[in-house]
């Protein structure tokens, strides 16, 4: 009996601990969910603020978005607004030098243009500085030649410095190799920016230009450019600041040197964007030696005997009068200034059928009826703007299967983001006020060519495909004209990246290739572009054919049009 008790006593005290283990485990459980349940509302609360802060971010990047293209909208119109009355100073001040004057009156017209020079570059200096800033600047790769546009600088600023009563100097390394691979543009712009400071600053004295060789490599050279004066100096606590946003020295500040500020910022985000270094060495009134180092690739001489003999060809306002007589231009411009300045560097150059209207409609309509050699068409007028404009004619011309004419922007607006809106809209080319008669003429040179009527398609050749009927529903001209469509969009993108990247062997492929597949359809005027991209490439001329890239696209639409009504037919 004692035993059975025992035995219950044990599993009396079993159970007991049991039950006092399952009661800590439940309590165990019951806080252990509680500070899940905590855990889980923090979770919720921190989950909340992540959204809200997640909100605000997107908010305030999308404010930031807008803020910046408010900012680059602004800044083009102000760009526009400036350089449309800056383009008719300039360009009638141009035209009144080239008229017989006294010499009292040549001199006014002189400091007409200087003023109006300064002007331009103060408005180019915001502009460039807002580019930057948005990260709108891009470079624009291409030849080097380092002595012709120094020589060119030169010409160009040696008037000035020796205004000043200061000499100024070359010495150039003959280590450098003659042609370089770079953007030109800038490079200029860095240079003529240094040397006119250097110039500003000093006076009777001297200003030096040193362009050095700092390393050579096979494919590669590191340049670097010193712009020495003999000026005024800068102080240590100066220099620390010198290249921020319209940071003047104490000195600079004063009347007599007149600026705003943005040079050196421009030259510094310049040449950081060419990924090289720039700096300053000065003393206070000893002079001041302004730095910069690029590398640049090197590339074969003989790829630009041609264009570097043209380059060196100087301007004549007569050059193109020969041929003036047979050109027509339809002029679009709502400024009448501007619109009375063309029209006299139009007269210049000999070319007098001339038709000017004021907004796009009045474009198209004038379009619509007659036939013009080349189209300028102001970026900005009322009613119709000159990219809507550009896209109705364009439309017409594939339409009536016209052979399409050389539009060519003019505006005050030289943002990039602008330019890729006028080549979408269809136009050929670009041009930014203020112009002078030689970039004029020469654009109008560039385009002649491409403006002489061609037959879209050789139509005996199409009508003795159209002729071939097949078996089934579909004719042999619809077959064709249906695989010239999957194959040939691509062909000319893979044709322009050759054409651009300079692979001279693949472009003249692909050209060939396109031609050919042209010619086999009756394509006359496309695959003629297509033989002149093929022979310059082959020549190993490739940056010859860039200006014929544009026409491509609508020329190939064109000839699916035209070929689309002949099938129906």
């Amino acid at each position: 009996m004692s035993n059975e008790n025992g035995e219950i006593q044990r599993l009396r005290r079993t159970i007991e601990q049991l039950s006092d283990q399952m009661i800590r485990s439940k309590e165990q459980e019951e806080r252990t969910l509680a500070e899940f349940s905590d855990m889980n509302n923090e979770l919720v609360t921190l989950q909340r603020l992540l959204a809200k802060n997640n909100n605000s971010l997107e908010a305030a990047r999308q404010q930031a978005v807008d803020a910046g293209e408010s900012k680059s909208a602004f800044i083009a119109g102000i760009s526009h607004d400036f350089r449309t009355p800056l383009n008719g100073i300039l360009g009638m001040a141009e035209m009144l030098k080239l008229s017989p004057l006294s010499e009292e009156q040549e001199n006014s017209v002189s400091v007409i243009q200087d003023a109006a020079k300064l002007l331009l570059k103060l408005i180019q200096d915001l502009l460039d500085l807002s580019k930057l800033e948005a990260g709108q600047m891009r470079l624009e790769m291409g030849e080097v030649h380092l002595q012709e546009t120094i020589n060119y600088i030169v010409r160009l600023l040696e008037p000035q410095v020796r205004k000043n009563g200061n000499r100024l100097s070359v010495d150039c390394d003959p280590g450098i190799s003659n042609l370089l691979e770079g953007d030109s543009t800038r490079i200029t712009q860095i240079l003529i920016n240094l040397i006119q400071n250097a110039n500003k600053f000093t006076s009777e004295g001297s200003v030096q230009i040193r362009v050095t060789l700092s390393k050579d490599d096979v494919n590669k050279q590191i340049i670097r450019f010193e712009v020495e004066d003999t000026g005024i100096g800068i102080s240590e606590e100066d220099q620390a600041q010198l290249f921020q946003p319209y940071m003047q020295t104490e000195r600079g500040r004063s009347k007599e040197y007149e600026g705003t500020g943005l040079g050196l910022s421009i030259c510094r985000s310049l040449v950081t964007l060419m990924e090289g270094q720039i700096g300053v060495n000065s003393q206070e009134g000893e002079g001041s030696t302004f730095w910069f180092e690029l590398t640049l690739g090197k590339k074969n001489v003989n790829e630009a005997v041609n264009q570097s003999a043209a380059s060196t060809q100087e301007y004549q306002p007569e050059a193109m009068h020969d041929e003036a007589a047979s050109v027509s231009v339809l002029l679009a411009d709502d400024n009448v200034i501007n619109r009375q300045l063309v029209m006299l560097q139009l007269k210049k150059l000999g070319i007098t059928q001339v038709d000017a209207v004021v907004n796009g409609e009045e474009a198209v309509a004038a379009f619509l009826s007659k036939k013009y050699s080349l189209i300028l068409m102001d970026y900005m007028m009322p009613l119709m703007d000159g990219l809507e404009a550009t896209r109705q004619i364009r439309s017409i011309e594939m339409d009536e299967m016209r052979h399409p004419t050389p539009i060519v922007a003019m505006t005050g607006n030289v943002m990039q983001v602008e330019k890729d809106k006028c080549m979408e809209a269809g136009m050929n080319d670009f041009i930014g006020k203020p112009f002078t008669l030689e970039i004029l003429s020469k654009m109008i040179q560039k385009w002649q060519q491409s403006s002489k009527a061609t037959e879209v398609l050789n139509m005996n050749i199409v009508r003795e495909i159209a002729e071939l009927n097949t078996d089934g529903e579909r004719t042999l001209l619809g077959m064709l004209l249906d695989m010239y469509r999957t194959e040939t969009p691509a062909k000319i993108e893979v044709l322009r990246r050759h054409i651009v990247s300079g692979d001279h062997v693949a472009a003249t492929e692909v050209a060939h290739d396109l031609k050919s597949g042209s010619l086999s359809l009756g394509i006359r005027y496309l695959s003629s572009l297509f033989a002149q991209i093929e022979q310059y490439a082959k020549e190993g001329q490739s940056r010859k054919a860039e200006p014929l890239l544009d026409a491509l696209l609508p020329a190939y639409q064109a000839a699916c049009v035209s070929l689309q009504r002949v099938n129906k037919d």
